[in-house]
């Protein structure tokens, strides 16, 4: 009897954890390209950071906001029929071209892409790997 147990919790818990991984997504998924939505205008005296205060504050402790990266270089201007809600792996490629072509290039890396692994708002500078060897 409990064989019986011992397998009949096993086979509840593989299937627990497959379905688990089978439901696991990035929280912002990024594609190759752009998602592209419809902005209302921003009112004369408002910026970005009256409706996105906390996305805001996160870009504000960024490298971007260091290197003076604003909001609209990513995203687009809000009145733009073309403004990215969740700008794709191209927007990225415009200055970050070596990373991108690593990414792209790595195996491991397929189907991947920039905020698989870093936050849209919240990330880190990109560290370079120790040559082979060492």
């Amino acid at each position: 009897m409990n064989n019986f147990r011992a397998c009949l919790f096993g086979s509840a818990l593989l299937l627990f954890l497959f379905l688990g991984a089978a439901g696991v997504q990035p929280a912002i998924a990024q594609q190759d390209q752009a998602t592209h939505i419809v902005h209302r205008l921003i009112p004369a005296g408002d910026t970005c950071s009256t409706c996105h205060k906390a996305i805001y504050d996160q870009w504000k402790a960024s490298p971007h906001a260091a290197n003076g990266v604003e909001c609209t270089v990513c995203h687009g201007e809000t009145t733009a029929k073309d403004f990215a809600g969740k700008p794709g792996l191209s927007t990225c490629e415009t200055c970050h071209t070596d990373q991108v072509a690593q990414l792209k290039s790595d195996p491991f890396m397929k189907g991947r892409t920039c905020v698989s692994c870093h936050q849209a708002h919240t990330f880190v500078e990109h560290k370079t790997a120790a040559p082979a060897g060492q």
